[in-house]
């Protein structure tokens, strides 16, 4: 057993002082476990590339479906605005017709009135002649009717109507009784087929009669058409006080609008505008209305979009949007799919490869630690032999510029590079601890690195120079002064220099130690080149290219 461990037979080995060494280099070199290993270059937190994909596709589709639903937005309002923009339009065009009609009807009653005379209404052949030059500007389609104070029909355009009886009609009564004129829908059979003009006509004060103008509702339906305001639309007239005087389609039945919001909410307000009806009076549709009162008379002219109509063609333009929209959005969501369990797979190959690396970089720390422990083992076993002082504490800082560069690699988790700055640093103030002398220490260490293959090399070179510097250059009665350097000079090139204010180099010819054998075998195991001058001291120089 003495002899595996180095010690001379008879030798007598101090145990305690062996396991209190080793235990005491175990204890502070501390092998750490693989937890602290594993843990030395924590993992950052980060989003698993997969819901990353599947983050930004939810993104970009929130931002498509959000610009598609503000463009769908922007063209229903644009929609209906084009549409009140026509509703209102059309309803001046039809109350600008309406009072030209209204006004050319009341030219022709006032003509009537002038040729029926100061006699009692009846038919004469110079009436009859003056009464058809009366009315002969009127567009074809109108009738005129002359009644006597009686009611009873005298002259008319349909002379087969001559003697009928018409006293009960309400729009009779009101002009016998003053009104000086009506417009109304024609009561009796024909009711849905013409809209009444009357004028009351009076001699010195006394009713005479009534002339009257029908005009037929086509002139609505060739309005409408003229307008040209779609299917469904409407057209209508409407008395001040709320009553329906023509409309296309046509109704079958006297129609009272009085409460309709029209004249509650909007006629009160303005004289035209817009509004949006959701239940006609007259069919129940839901139609964007445009009204404006004729000039001049006691009417509204309204005209009626119905609203289905009015949105077809932006429902045709939104059913062409999602034909083409939702097959694109499906072959979005599957394409991100599909891309998502490729990144998925990816993503754990790179956790597998992650895992992989990480697992060898806990076996290099294991190893380096394991050859530091090794190491210092071996140191420890150093001290222990017969050896003389000074060769054990040579061999002793050897072996702790070995140990160092290993505690460096895996402390610093670079297993192929060495950043010597910290790693010269630490040698230095190991070797200067180990010397009892006063020595001014200047060290300019530049960041350098260098291969894994380099770093122990140029460690043992350091040691070896410096440590022959605390030996041989520095006495006790003068303070000492050591220079260290190392940097790159030019590109690729590593620079050492260690010089020291001691009394020199011996002349060449002596006899070199070991030493100087270790540092021309570690060069030459560099690849560079080294000098000794005698400069102030020793000045010891290196340069060596960097791999």
């Amino acid at each position: 057993m003495t002899a595996f461990l180095g010690v001379a037979p008879n030798s007598v080995i101090d145990w305690s002082q062996y396991c209190a060494t080793y235990c005491h280099v175990r204890k502070r070199s501390g092998r750490p476990d693989r937890k602290s290993l594993l843990q030395s270059t924590p993992r950052q937190p980060r989003i698993a590339t997969p819901v990353a994909a599947i983050m930004l596709t939810t993104a970009l589709l929130v931002v498509v479906l959000g610009l598609a639903g503000l463009m769908v937005w922007q063209s229903y309002r644009a929609t209906l605005e084009a549409a009140e923009a026509r509703a209102q339009s059309s309803a001046q065009i039809v109350a600008t017709h309406i009072e030209s009609m209204i006004t050319a009807s009341d030219q022709a009653l006032r003509r009537i009135d002038a040729a029926v005379g100061d006699n009692d209404v009846r038919a004469t052949a110079n009436t009859i002649a003056d009464i058809a030059q009366a009315v002969g500007d009127l567009p074809a389609g109108f009738q005129f009717t002359v009644y006597d104070s009686t009611g009873r029909i005298r002259l008319a355009s349909d002379s087969r109507r001559t003697g009928e009886e018409m006293a009960d009609s309400s729009y009779f009564d009101q002009l016998r009784d003053g009104t000086a004129m009506v417009i109304t829908r024609e009561e009796g059979q024909a009711a849905a087929a013409f809209f009444v003009i009357a004028r009351r006509m009076a001699r010195d004060g006394t009713f005479t009669g009534v002339a009257s103008i029908a005009i037929p509702n086509t002139r609505m339906d060739m309005l409408w058409q003229s307008l040209n305001l779609g299917p469904l639309s409407t057209v209508s007239i409407i008395r001040s006080d709320g009553w329906l005087v023509a409309r296309h389609p046509s109704v079958d039945k006297p129609l009272d609008l009085s409460g309709s919001p029209l004249f509650v909410r909007f006629l009160p307000e303005k004289t035209e505008g817009v509004y949006y009806s959701d239940q006609s009076p007259a069919d129940g549709k839901q139609r964007i209305v445009g009204f404006s009162r004729v000039k001049g008379w006691p009417l509204v002219a309204a005209t009626g979009l119905e609203m289905h109509s009015v949105l077809e063609p932006f429902m045709s333009n939104l059913r062409t949007l999602l034909g083409f929209g939702i097959p694109i959005i499906a072959v979005l969501i599957a394409g991100t799919y599909w891309i998502a369990r490729l990144l998925a797979a990816d993503d754990a190959r790179r956790m597998a490869l992650e895992q992989a690396l990480e697992r060898n970089r806990f076996l290099f720390r294991e190893i380096h630690h394991r050859v530091k422990n090794n190491l210092q083992t071996v140191s420890s076993l150093v001290r222990l032999q017969p050896l003389p002082k000074e060769v054990r504490d040579d061999m002793g800082r050897r072996i702790a510029a070995m140990v160092a560069v290993h505690e460096h690699i895996y402390q610093s988790d670079q297993f192929d590079r060495v950043e010597m700055s910290g790693y010269v640093d630490r040698l230095l103030k190991e070797i200067a601890a180990g010397y009892d002398q006063d020595v001014e220490i200047d060290a300019k260490l530049s960041p350098l690195t260098v291969s894994r293959d380099q770093a122990l090399p140029v460690g043992l070179i350091v040691n070896e120079v410096v440590s022959n510097a605390f030996k041989h250059a520095f006495t006790a009665d003068a303070p000492g002064q050591l220079a260290v350097e190392i940097a790159e000079t030019d590109t690729g090139v590593g620079r050492l220099t260690i010089a020291d204010n001691g009394p020199g180099r011996k002349a060449e010819g002596e006899r070199k130690g070991m030493g100087s054998n270790l540092v021309a075998g570690f060069v030459a195991q560099l690849g560079g080149q080294f000098s000794f001058e005698n400069r102030n001291g020793t000045v010891f120089a290196m340069t060596f290219p960097l791999r």
